[in-house]
């Protein structure tokens, strides 16, 4: 798979099911230092209580 968002390169890139995202270490810090820039199923980012930005950068 060529194209795919950088959530789903991240997730490929460590091996993980959905099932396992909530779990993952690595991938909540990829979440933390992303959410505002990055595609993050908003799902996840309730799970682990982060804020969806719905404004944009100025």
């Amino acid at each position: 798979m060529e194209g795919g968002t950088s959530f789903e390169k991240v997730v490929k890139e460590l091996r993980l099911s959905p099932e396992q995202y909530e779990q993952s270490i690595p991938l909540k810090e990829w979440v933390r230092l992303n959410k505002d820039e990055k595609y993050v199923p908003s799902d996840l980012l309730k799970a682990w209580g982060f804020a969806e930005d719905d404004t944009l950068p100025s």
